[in-house]
């Protein structure tokens, strides 16, 4: 294996950010990179637009898939690879100059195969932005000692040795969400240490992000992600960022459904106490309890639902239940792209520093996309 740093793109619909990305890419202090661009058979031009900078630069590679997701297009991608490590760039998302410098150079002074690196979240509209879970520098982290990380699991945060990754064969899973964080619970649990890089590598663009969660997706993707997470977690025997995890996201995710389940959506209502019962199955009730395993922390209102999947106790789980029906615990959503709060955004992001240097490094970048495509 060579040195330098394998870059998978995957790509769809992404035509109008997939340049952006490519030329934070080519742009690297450091340019001993390969950047991969797996076509997930996009309607759009993003097959043209890789196989355009495929010759531009000898560097890029464009690859074409029919349409299977975002999971099997990074495995894909990583199956190619031949650089020493691997980085997951979102097709909408951008690197910074020295990201490549950053990350890699940290990876072999430190000896490590795992390396989190710090990240922008952004605004396209307002150029607002905000530190993502910020963390500084250090050396010789485990996952299962290092709290302060368990929601530091998104694969693109990380740059990661891919002899490391071939060696277990981890498996990047065909769900529409969670994905990521199944395969990052995968490394995390197998490394022997990690290290976390002080700088901002990577920005993220939020706009678009958000995942219509569909019934349908919640159910065949979102619920049994929470299953393999389990399993990857109780295996390595690592309750903490489980017991985290389930808390933060299963209980939110209760929370927020629980007012569509009734009328002709209450099988789905049978489908959800099927789930958690799979989710919770064999798990040890002291865990949220008596003896939450430090790092980790249950909500109060969260306790009797997860001891009643525990237990196997139907009854109790409708109960349960029965107190969110009516949204009382779902999160609000705000408009913050409109009125006083759009305003305030933007007055804010014309003066934080971190907003400008996003604002001056993403405008770079569309330049260097305009001049090269004419």
């Amino acid at each position: 294996m060579c040195s330098g740093l394998s870059i998978i793109i995957p790509a769809y619909n992404m035509e109008k950010w997939l340049p952006v990305a490519l030329e934070s890419c080519l742009d690297q202090s450091d340019p001993d990179i390969e950047v991969i661009v797996v076509n997930d058979g996009s309607p759009d031009s993003c097959g043209e637009i890789a196989e355009y900078y495929a010759a531009q630069d000898s560097r890029v590679q464009a690859i074409h898939q029919e349409n299977k997701g975002v999971g099997p297009s990074r495995e894909a991608g990583q199956g190619l690879a031949t650089k020493k490590y691997i980085h997951f760039l979102d097709a909408d998302d951008l690197l910074t100059r020295h990201a490549v410098r950053d990350m890699v150079g940290l990876a072999e002074k430190d000896g490590v195969d795992l390396v989190c690196g710090n990240a922008v979240l952004f605004s396209d509209i307002n150029m607002n932005t905000r530190r993502y879970f910020p963390h500084k520098a250090a050396s010789g982290l485990r996952f299962a000692k290092s709290p302060s990380h368990w929601k530091s699991k998104v694969a693109w945060r990380w740059v990661m040795n891919t002899d490391f990754i071939r060696k277990h064969d981890f498996k990047h899973l065909p769900y529409k969400v969670g994905q990521d964080v199944l395969f990052m619970y995968q490394a995390l649990t197998k490394v022997d240490r990690f290290s976390q890089c002080g700088s901002q590598f990577y920005y993220f663009r939020q706009d678009h992000k958000s995942v219509n969660m569909t019934l349908d997706t919640m159910f065949n993707h979102q619920f049994p992600h929470f299953v393999n997470a389990k399993q990857i977690l109780m295996d390595a025997a690592m309750p903490g960022p489980l017991v985290k995890y389930l808390n933060e996201n299963f209980f939110r995710d209760v929370k927020n459904i629980m007012p569509s389940l009734h009328g002709d959506n209450a099988h789905w209502r049978r489908q959800l106490i099927k789930s958690g019962f799979e989710i919770f199955e064999g798990l040890d009730p002291a865990l949220f309890k008596e003896k939450i395993p430090e790092g980790a922390f249950v909500q109060e209102a969260a306790e009797p639902l997860f001891l009643a999947f525990i237990a196997g106790d139907e009854e109790k789980v409708n109960t349960e239940l029965d107190r969110w029906v009516g949204g009382s615990g779902r999160k609000k959503n705000v408009e913050k792209n409109k009125g006083l709060h759009a305003i305030r955004r933007r007055i804010k992001s014309a003066f934080r520093p971190t907003s400008i240097k996003v604002r001056h490094r993403l405008r770079e970048l569309e330049k260097r996309a305009a001049d090269r495509r004419g």
